[in-house]
């Protein structure tokens, strides 16, 4: 069954005249009848009665009527969502994401993505960076926002849309808020908020490598992987933290944010994705990321 089969039937089964059909198909009488009796053969049924005077409907001709709009209707649907696909109107997005990227430009981007592109199917999902890695190589997800060190991604394609320095939250009051900077060095004995491991341990390593190059030894007293939450705690006076600079914008009550100086790393986020996609939904993903990226 072809859909050029089922069109020339909706047009006879609609008009119950061959001719005011071929008229409407813009094809002559005689074609359409053969395409028609051939439609019949192949079905083994009759869909017509005809005679000289009149034209109506079999029994399975009126049962293939009740189908055959839905069936057309289906098709259009199915090439208008190929045609979105392929253009990157329709279809979907499957993003996966580390927790401290929604403290970022990300959340903009999701939105100037969402009104651009409102017929995409949207998926989120929280995951730290190894396990993105991961998903995007198996495709389970199409594109991932992640923190690399040191990772091997020299099969993947990589966008870096967010970079900015750390800076250091301690709570109002504190010895650190009257210097204008505070150095690695001085952290030593400090009460501290930090990451665990778990959450990124290649950056874990790499902090815990500074301070020991530093002579400071981190006196950690509670773990949190949000920024959010480790300034909520430095306010709390459980001890002092490392956060994005971008934090000192916010003013968060009861918390004062100091330069940072010395040799650490610095704050960058990538995004990630297959290098053979060619999907119009990641490219143009990519593309608002990129016009919206954030580079302190």
């Amino acid at each position: 069954m072809e859909t050029r089969q089922l069109k020339y039937f909706l047009a006879v089964a609609e008009e119950l005249h061959f001719g005011r059909a071929a008229k409407r198909l813009h094809i002559s009488q005689p074609p359409l009848s053969q395409q028609i009796m051939k439609f019949e053969d192949e079905l083994g049924v009759s869909l017509f009665k005809r005679n000289k005077r009149s034209v109506s409907l079999t029994a399975a001709g009126t049962s293939l009527l009740r189908d055959a709009g839905g069936i057309m209707r289906s098709i259009e649907r199915a090439r208008e969502n190929l045609l979105d696909a392929a253009s990157g109107l329709g279809g979907q997005l499957r993003l996966g994401y580390i927790g401290p990227a929604l403290e970022t430009a990300l959340t903009e981007i999701i939105r100037k993505y969402k009104e651009k592109f409102p017929a995409v199917r949207f998926g989120l999902q929280e995951m730290f960076t190894n396990d993105q890695l991961a998903a995007v190589r198996s495709g389970d997800i199409d594109v991932g926002v992640v923190r690399l060190f040191r990772h091997d991604i020299s099969d993947l394609r990589c966008k870096l849309f967010h970079c900015e320095r750390y800076a250091l939250a301690v709570p109002d009051g504190h010895r650190f808020c009257g210097q204008e900077s505070v150095d690695i060095s001085e952290l030593d004995g400090e009460p501290f908020i930090f990451s665990p491991r778990e959450s990124q341990p290649r950056l874990y390593d790499e902090w815990m490598r500074v301070f020991a190059e530093t002579g400071v030894v981190p006196d950690v007293v509670q773990q949190t992987a949000r920024k959010s939450a480790t300034v909520a705690l430095v306010a709390a006076r459980i001890g002092i933290g490392i956060v994005p600079e971008s934090m000192a914008r916010r003013r968060p009550h009861g918390v004062v944010i100091k330069k940072l100086t010395g040799e650490f790393p610095t704050i960058e986020m990538h995004l990630i994705y297959k290098e053979s996609a060619d999907f119009p939904t990641i490219d143009n993903f990519v593309q608002i990321a990129s016009e919206n990226s954030v580079c302190d």
